[in-house]
């Protein structure tokens, strides 16, 4: 019998959690169930509130968690990131040794997708913002998390069934042809998140055609397991500063570089990024090879794919309000819209 996951925020009771967490927990039973803060954007997430009985306890489930899935729709609603969150949680990250939320259920059906994740607040942590760069120590840590993701699945065939990098977005091109929209485009020049803009890519039909090479290039390059959004918004931050990745809702069989230009460009100042990253690319270079990867490309090379790749993240000032809040756009947009130029990504790409 097909497992038919929650829709509707009103299903999400007692009953409901008592049975999903009982799949892992033996004997649990949840006795009160209540709704905290909700919290709606690509993905609905709702913080709960739960007492047990004496099984529960003696687990150690705590009184607060996350439940996170498709609940409140929109018109950039994409089923297919909650089940493959889900699918992260159940299958993968048990095998990564990175600092990720504990997941206490994960399950999807053929529409929905949810996860019961552990409340970080309760751990006292800071969340990441693309408003606040961080700095180059710390994006240094963060490179080093990703190395380890990365080297896990270093060209394994274990990628094979999975999609590509390259397939999801040409598949998933429509979304950036909106984006791309003459009208809707000049709009976002013409606002603060496309001041740094300059030269050829104010135009649309140039940057369609960049992010296309992009898609088509990203196979010349090693592939691995990939987080696929490593931006600020999807990390957090231990008191000491070692940082930490939410949202693993985009992850993909992909190209190394892809996590590594989004996250260097998109974390820091634009100052200490043109300052660290030749550094710090070199620096991700030893931690893969620390991890396991005994032949990483040659730094020129990676340097070279690097500059490609700011081209994904260039595309975040004309991210739609009901995706991400202006003020994160903006940010982003000086961020990506002065590397560009500074990489001369266009000139990376052949276009």
């Amino acid at each position: 019998m097909t497992r038919i996951l929650p829709r509707q925020l009103e299903e999400i009771t007692a009953s409901w959690a008592t049975q999903a967490l009982a799949e892992c927990y033996p004997g649990t039973v949840v006795t009160e169930l209540h709704f905290g803060a909700v919290i709606s954007g690509t993905a609905t997430k709702i913080r709960l509130l739960l007492t047990y009985n004496e099984a529960g306890h003696a687990h150690g489930l705590p009184p607060t968690m996350w439940l996170k899935g498709g609940f409140i729709r929109h018109g950039h609603t994409y089923d297919e990131f909650f089940r493959a969150e889900a699918e992260f949680y159940g299958h993968w990250a048990p095998e990564l040794s990175i600092n990720i939320a504990q997941c206490f259920y994960a399950a999807k059906d053929d529409v929905q997708g949810l996860v019961l994740l552990e409340d970080l607040l309760a751990r006292n942590v800071f969340f990441g913002r693309p408003t606040a760069p961080i700095t180059i120590e710390q994006e240094r840590q963060t490179i080093e998390q990703l190395a380890k993701v990365h080297a896990k699945w270093w060209q394994s065939p274990r990628l094979e069934p999975l999609n590509s990098f390259r397939t999801f977005y040409e598949a998933s091109g429509g979304l950036f042809d909106q984006m791309l929209i003459p009208e809707y485009y000049q709009k976002c020049l013409d606002s603060p998140r496309g001041a740094t803009v300059t030269g050829r890519y104010r135009d649309p039909a140039t940057m369609g055609l960049a992010l296309r090479a992009q898609w088509r290039r990203s196979v010349e390059v090693p592939q691995c397991f990939i987080h696929g959004d490593p931006h600020l918004g999807n990390m957090f931050f231990e008191r000491d500063g070692r940082p930490g990745f939410l949202d693993w809702q985009q992850w993909l069989s992909g190209p190394y570089i892809h996590d590594i230009a989004y996250s260097m460009i998109g974390n820091l100042t634009v100052s200490d990024r043109r300052h660290a990253e030749r550094d710090l690319l070199a620096h991700y270079r030893e931690s893969l090879i620390a991890n396991g990867v005994a032949a990483p490309p040659a730094f020129e090379d990676m340097f070279q794919a690097y500059r490609r790749h700011a081209m994904h993240g260039f595309m975040w000032f004309t991210c739609p309000v009901e995706m991400q809040p202006d003020d994160l756009c903006i940010a982003e947009g000086e961020r990506f819209g002065t590397a560009v130029s500074d990489l001369d990504t266009l000139g990376a790409l052949g276009v």
